[in-house]
């Protein structure tokens, strides 16, 4: 399927929305804990790199129905050329990682009935097949879809419709080093049925980057930014 074509689910399902929450590739303010090891030029491709891939998968599985939500304000004459000009770009508003996933996902539910697949560029490879177990959990009756990291975060969250006891959770639930685990246990407070996607590794740290380069799987372009020298 080329992109900017609306994936529309074999099972009647309605097509999802995806929500990007993405920091500008400004050099020495992204991937910081890899700049040891590649330097602040390669962090910053590499930044841009992953939302530029992240942007192409969401296009892939929406279509038309794609956000960026960016970090700073400011940054939307950065980002434009990196997201291309079949997306919508808006700043992420609030204070803490909560009311920020808030405000954009009812920006997004604002335009969108549908589900929203909420995704953060730190996975080299997305996959089709990671927005059709989202789709499918559900479809399937789950309130939310969490797609954990090896790091203890988030790469995906998925919601079939606005969701405000989600993103009433704590802060600390946020950011927590291991957000899965005490995520779960709050949302299942909240009396929420929650579907777990399969664990992938984000690119955070020079571990993460040792193990990207040991799986030949992982995209040539990518790779070539983690030989680099610092």
């Amino acid at each position: 399927m080329r992109p900017g074509t609306s994936w529309v689910p074999t099972d009647g399902r309605p097509s999802p929305a995806v929500l990007v929450m993405a920091r500008a590739p400004r050099r020495g303010e992204v991937r910081r804990a890899l700049e040891p090891l590649i330097g602040a030029d390669a962090c910053a491709a590499l930044q841009s790199l992953l939302i530029a891939r992240t942007v192409a998968w969401a296009l892939d599985v929406a279509g038309g129905a794609v956000h960026v939500a960016h970090d700073p304000p400011d940054a939307a004459g950065e980002l434009r050329p990196v997201v291309g000009d079949e997306v919508a770009l808006f700043p992420q508003n609030g204070d803490g990682i909560a009311m920020r996933l808030a405000d954009a996902a009812s920006r997004v539910f604002a335009r969108h009935a549908g589900p929203l697949l909420i995704v953060w560029p730190d996975v080299p490879r997305l996959r089709r097949s990671h927005a059709e177990a989202a789709l499918g959990d559900l479809g399937a009756g789950c309130d939310v879809v969490l797609g954990p990291a090896v790091d203890g975060g988030l790469y995906l969250i998925g919601i079939a419709r606005p969701l405000p006891r989600l993103f009433a959770l704590p802060e600390q639930a946020w950011r927590s080093p291991d957000v899965m685990t005490v995520g779960f246990a709050a949302a299942r407070e909240a009396g929420l049925e929650i579907g777990i996607l399969r664990v992938e590794r984000a690119l955070h740290r020079p571990a993460d980057a040792r193990a990207a380069l040991a799986d030949p799987l992982v995209p040539d372009a990518v790779a070539q930014l983690l030989r680099r020298g610092p």
